[in-house]
């Protein structure tokens, strides 16, 4: 009797996926029998169906540009959190184990599905993500005045829609914990490209601007406006309740709204500076929107490009830790903390 790896096409791609995971970050992983036990066709024991249907996992993973041996770690992972009791045991290919290998191969299925929503580039680069990646994405980001918090927001939002089950769950040093960063990865790019970014600066005179849009599910917009301390400001947004809003000062030290489904929002600034305004659709078709802002008593000195020239501003400074009280279902990260625990400018 062989045993096989859950994810796809057999043991020895199995094994191999476990020897190059980060020995830090420990791997979910079913016992497996010695190599030397394997058929040399690891799907020769499987019927024509089943085999057919491993091949087309194997096609879709490589047309999909995924590393094997990440795609064996992570579906192991997802497979075992959804049945536990399996935890170092052997599955075979014998055909007392034809059904958990169905299970399995629905899985491996459905996350190709779910990384095929990334960029060629991102998912090229699942399994080699690391806390150097935030660090860069992160003064990046801070270059064009976004905070690693709307940053992470932004990628929070797909993430969370195809993975519901890992609110709250540490899973930032996991197999899966990968396709966030992708995700993050593909929202900077937004960004940086302005498609997912715009500054907003006010017409010689005026002290008002509105800005008409729409989202798809789960995508976001950022507005970034330069303000001063004891302006006064109204916020509104026109739109479906399943639009979310946050507020933040680029300092971190002000949070006017976070995940809120409250769409307006007016007061007097407490700082100078940048300040955030991000959108977020949780909703499951295209929502139009009309974003508008309003300033009295002085006007804003933003420009329309996401790095103005240069004028006083405070210095980035770490936010603080995320908390989850402005509305249900906030998707933050796990516990609502920062993945690194350090600066989260």
């Amino acid at each position: 009797m062989s045993a096989s790896g859950i994810g796809v096409w057999g043991v020895n791609n199995f094994i191999q996926g476990r020897n190059k995971t980060d020995p830090d970050d420990p791997q979910p992983t079913l016992t497996a029998s010695p190599k030397n036990e394997q058929p040399i066709d690891p799907l020769a024991k499987y019927l024509t169906t089943e085999r057919a249907r491993k091949q087309r996992l194997l096609a879709r993973q490589q047309q999909l540009g995924i590393n094997e041996n990440f795609y064996v770690n992570l579906v192991n992972q997802v497979f075992l959190e959804k049945n536990p009791t399996l935890q170092g045991r052997t599955l075979t290919d014998e055909t007392s184990d034809h059904s958990l290998r169905e299970q399995s191969d629905t899985t491996a299925k459905e996350l190709l599905e779910k990384m095929a929503l990334l960029s060629t580039d991102a998912r090229r680069r699942l399994g080699t993500y690391s806390k150097a990646d935030r660090e860069r994405w992160k003064v990046r980001a801070n270059s064009l005045k976004v905070s690693s918090r709307v940053l992470y927001d932004l990628g929070d939002a797909p993430f969370f829609l195809q993975f519901p089950g890992q609110k709250g769950k540490e899973f930032i040093n996991q197999p899966i914990g990968q396709i966030w960063h992708g995700f993050v990865a593909d929202k900077l790019k937004a960004i940086i490209a302005k498609t997912a970014l715009r500054a907003i600066s006010f017409a010689s005179g005026a002290t008002g601007k509105r800005i008409s849009g729409s989202l798809e599910p789960a995508e976001d917009k950022v507005f970034i406006a330069q303000l001063e301390q004891d302006q006064l400001i109204e916020v509104n947004l026109d739109g479906s309740t399943n639009i979310w809003v946050s507020i933040y000062s680029l300092t971190g030290n002000y949070k006017l709204l976070e995940y809120s489904t409250k769409l307006s929002w007016s007061g007097e600034l407490a700082e100078s500076g940048y300040y955030e305004f991000v959108i977020v659709s949780r909703g499951s078709s295209s929502l139009s929107y009309q974003f508008s802002v309003e300033a009295e008593s002085q006007t804003p000195t933003s420009t329309e490009t996401a790095s103005p020239s240069p004028t006083p501003t405070a210095t980035v400074s770490p936010d603080p830790t995320p908390t989850s009280t402005t509305s249900p279902d906030p998707g933050n990260l796990p516990d609502g903390t920062n993945p690194d625990e350090t600066d989260n400018s």
